[in-house]
């Protein structure tokens, strides 16, 4: 039998080499086990070369660092996270910012050399080979303090990293303390303002529409080094009508307290000047919310913010397909702080790019004529507006509505068969509007999630296609099986994502799921679903299963979902197949758990198809991930499902008392 180091080699060989070969990396641009002068006695897997060596040669060139375990070895176990531990040592001596592990096979994952964190290209967690052009990007963009890499950025402008910036909320706090402002609304006000004058200054420079007369950002401290006096004044031309109205629908977020003095101003200047916010790649108003609320304040706001990397992955499966720059209308009827819609607009973005660049036949259709948006409380679409406008506009048609089950005004752009794509995380439990139940025909509780996903299905065009975050009890519980139903028999379930059960902590712990459908042409509707669906166990989102989140290094299920989500095009190319070809093809997109999982308790599947036939009467029509791939886990009843149960057993229960008392009333 082959010790592990040969076959390690024997897998560089057969399996690595070509795939490097792919992206433009050949074979006399890599070293293999060998050392270098600056790793000394550290002997690197591969050491990745530029081609021009004319001048320096091979040690001068070296661009990357690859890590290279056998075959069989999974993401996390001991022998990854073996090749981790010397990569960060390796990739340090040689002075490269990052290094790769791989089994040399199938699975890629590129970390940054300082911190270990798993780095993102454009928004996603890398997971294969990078062509040479890509590393020099990655070698260029990485740093201690960010992880996440762009193919097109500005020169001498680097991507706002969310952990540095939080540090600068820290300094912020400070300066706040200083002179008097107390947490809460005294420190988020001035600091989202701040933030707002620094992003006006930022489109300004590349496009100016405000006359010169007027002061933005770089200007303010020239002069006499009035810095108060010149953020008043600017406000009162930015905002006031008389110079341009581009920035008016933001002039109700523009607040500074009169307890900031000249010095405070200048501070705060010269810490935000550091970052440029054009499409920065998290919530920036929920990094200033989280660092400056109260825990009250902040159980308030979870109840409507949905962390980036989950509405992140959402819209870039959903809109996966979408690369020709059609026109599309994207809608949320929760848009709580704009998460889904601000990544919608990000993925777009990414996709239509031509050689980094989108026409301005597409840039106005994204910033004027796509997305649509309202929420029943005006922070949140203030929130909203904001979080769009920082990403690259797109707010115009966000709206504040009294309630969201009754208000889909055509006036406001929501209308039954109107989006190509809805997003959404609607609000749980008892809804207490003025909606008439009577309109509803999935179901007759007044349950937010069971209202708001019907009206979905309504809104969306036959075709189109919806992401939906929901709880467990919607996809299981037996009073809601009829609910289930006429789902099924409106729209086709592509896949259902099991998220962790701390995906929303600390805010609520209620297990959830992120539910993927396409609404049926009429013809279709009443009509068994033909494919299978797609089921998912997200086990670990890269952040710690506990009210604490903070980041993980080897548990981020995110990169492979993204990596083998069958979407809609596969789907209708995989299910054309004949039925040995199908087989071949299916599994790419199914697997069961790994040697590490098993070893952490996980059992069954981490993903795979369920035939729609499964999901029948008998079973209560039954759409939990869990009940699929994890039945051993499954058959000890949980908190949450004993919960779901109980309220499933009340809600019946009434159900019957009503009945009977109608019934008393009659006689």
């Amino acid at each position: 039998m082959p010790t592990k180091k040969k076959e390690e080699a024997n897998d560089i060989v057969q399996y690595l080499l070509p795939q490097l070969g792919s992206v433009g990396i050949p074979q006399e641009h890599c070293k293999i086990d060998t050392t270098t002068d600056a790793s000394g006695q550290l002997r690197g897997d591969i050491w990745i070369s530029r081609k021009d060596q004319s001048t320096s040669g091979f040690e001068k060139n070296i661009i990357c660092l690859i890590e290279a375990k056998h075959k069989n070895c999974a993401i996390g176990d001991i022998d990854w996270r073996d090749a981790m531990e010397h990569g960060k040592l390796k990739s340090k001596k040689q002075g490269l910012a990052f290094y790769v592990v791989t089994n040399c096979l199938d699975s890629f994952r590129f970390y940054n050399g300082y911190s270990d964190y798993e780095i993102t290209l454009d928004g996603s967690v890398i997971t294969k080979p990078q062509s040479e052009q890509v590393l020099e990007k990655i070698q260029a963009q990485v740093s201690e303090d960010n992880s996440q890499v762009y193919h097109q950025v500005l020169p001498g402008i680097m991507p706002v990293s969310e952990d540095k910036f939080r540090r600068s909320l820290g300094k912020l706090a400070d300066t706040y303390r200083s002179c008097g402002l107390k947490k809460g609304d005294e420190r988020i006000d001035p600091t989202v303002s701040f933030v707002i004058l620094k992003y006006i200054g930022e489109k300004e420079k590349i496009q100016r529409t405000l006359t010169p007369i007027v002061k933005v950002w770089p200007d303010y401290g020239s002069g006499k080094g009035n810095w108060k006096a010149d953020f008043s004044q600017s406000c009162k031309d930015i905002f006031g009508g008389e110079y341009g109205d581009s920035y008016e629908d933001f002039k109700e977020l523009v607040y500074f307290s009169s307890l900031l003095a000249n010095d405070h101003y200048k501070r705060i200047w010269e810490e935000l000047n550091q970052y440029h916010f054009h499409g920065c790649s998290f919530d920036v108003f929920g990094a200033i919310y989280e660092e400056f609320a109260s825990q009250t304040k902040k159980r308030e706001f979870g109840e409507f913010y949905t962390r980036r990397h989950i509405t992140g992955i959402a819209a870039r499966l959903l809109l996966r397909n979408e690369v020709t720059g059609r026109a599309l209308l994207i809608g949320d009827p929760a848009c709580g702080s704009g998460g889904f819609l601000t990544e919608a607009y990000k993925a777009l973005k990414n996709n239509y790019q031509i050689n980094g660049k989108l026409s301005p036949k597409v840039q106005k259709q994204l910033e004027k004529d796509t997305f649509y948006g309202f929420d029943n409380d005006e922070k949140s679409v203030a929130r909203t507006q904001l979080n769009m406008f920082l990403e690259g506009d797109g707010h115009t048609h966000i709206h504040h509505v009294k309630d969201s089950l009754v208000d889909w005004e055509v006036e406001l752009g929501w209308s039954e068969n109107r989006f190509d794509y809805i997003l959404a995380n609607p609000p749980m439990g008892a809804y207490g509007g003025e909606a008439r139940i009577d309109d509803f025909l999935f179901t007759n509780e007044r349950r937010n999630e069971l209202l708001f996903a019907e009206k979905i299905v309504k809104a969306t065009k036959p075709g189109g296609e919806i992401a939906i975050v929901v709880p467990d009890g919607m996809l299981e519980a037996p009073s809601r099986e009829n609910f289930r139903v006429k789902l099924l028999s409106t729209c086709d379930v592509n896949a259902v994502i099991s998220l962790p059960r701390f995906a929303f902590a600390p805010y609520t712990k209620e297990k959830t799921y992120l539910l993927f459908l396409r609404k049926k042409q009429q013809e279709e509707v009443g009509r068994t679903q033909i494919h299978p669906i797609w089921h998912f166990v997200l086990d670990y989102d890269g952040f710690a299963n506990s009210d604490k989140r903070f980041r993980t290094k080897w548990h981020d299920d995110l990169p492979e979902l993204e990596e083998h989500f069958p979407g809609a095009m596969s789907l209708a190319q995989l299910f054309s197949l004949s039925p040995s070809k199908f087989g071949a093809q299916r599994n790419d997109f199914e697997r069961i758990v790994n040697g590490r999982e098993r070893e952490e308790g996980l059992t069954g599947f981490k993903y795979k198809f369920v035939e729609v036939k499964h999901v029948n009467a008998g079973n209560f029509h039954n759409l939990l991930s869990e009940v699929y791939l994890r039945p051993q886990e499954t058959s000890i009843m949980t908190e949450a499902e004993f919960d779901s149960q109980i309220s499933s057993l009340l809600t019946d229960a009434q159900s019957i008392l009503s009945a009977l008392a109608a019934q008393g009333k009659n006689k």
